[in-house]
């Protein structure tokens, strides 16, 4: 996959959000509430201020509650799909093919306070640097994301195994550094703070995010990551509440 030629044309891009009800430790992660506001809402209005994301799409899991984010989908005016639940790798490209992407931004749907002012800069240095997947390192859990080319996850698909395709759906690509281009984005030192968490995966989290929610009180308008971090450090009642969440796949985020 390393080798390619050079494409004139910008490339269409697609936000490719999997969605889903069932959790083990929060139900409805994305549908919880900060605010006014669902978890799902806060992402999506950041995806927005991207200029060169031209399409939003939710890869909706097929089970119980999907309803329910199809409803949101249709109010809200997004395309989705709804694809095999286990199989989020095969609902990602899905999504891409729906409306036609070369290249998705991939986060997931309990992220209510991603780095959005870096979108478009990771996405131009990837195209610039002819990479397979591109990714911010280092800055809080929940707040980067990766920006993946769709013949890349249609690669992992065919040659990886279950656990490939399941929410860990660009592991295969990480475990395959002399097949896939890796561009690692550094962001600036002040977002380098890699133990704070931003996702929301369990009730302490939902609690933490809350807290900087009611604090900044922006009405479901984007929030720089930087005004968020200096919050937490000036916090650390806060930064502690969730600080003990286990972090899955920490080698990737280092």
């Amino acid at each position: 996959m390393k080798k390619k030629t050079q494409n004139n044309k910008f490339p269409h891009i697609a936000a490719v959000i999997p969605c889903r009800i069932y959790s083990t430790r929060l139900l409805a992660k994305p549908l919880q509430r900060v605010g006014n506001f669902t978890i799902l809402e806060l992402l999506i209005n950041q995806l927005k201020k991207s200029k060169k994301i031209n399409e939003i799409v939710l890869a909706i899991a097929q089970s119980s509650g999907k309803d329910l984010f199809i409803e949101f989908a249709k109010k809200h005016k997004i395309k989705f799909v709804v694809g095999d639940e286990i199989d989020v790798l095969n609902r990602l490209i899905k999504g891409a093919k729906k409306v036609g992407a070369d290249i998705l931004f991939r986060t997931t749907s309990e992220n209510p306070f991603i780095h959005w002012e870096g979108i478009d800069n990771l996405i131009q240095n990837h195209i610039k640097k002819n990479a397979d997947l591109s990714f911010y390192g280092n800055l809080p859990l929940g707040s980067s994301y990766e920006i993946i080319n769709l013949k890349s996850l249609q690669l992992s698909h065919k040659n990886g195994t279950k656990k490939h395709r399941s929410e860990n759906s660009s592991l295969y690509i990480y475990e395959n550094p002399k097949i896939f281009c890796i561009n690692r984005v550094e962001p600036k030192k002040s977002l380098q703070r890699p133990n704070f968490r931003l996702t929301v995966d369990t009730p302490q989290d939902l609690w933490v995010v809350r807290i900087i929610n009611d604090h900044f009180n922006n009405a479901g308008k984007p929030i720089k990551l930087e005004k968020i971090i200096q919050f937490l450090e000036s916090h650390g009642d806060v930064s502690k509440i969730n600080s003990n969440m286990a972090l899955k796949y920490k080698q990737y985020l280092k």
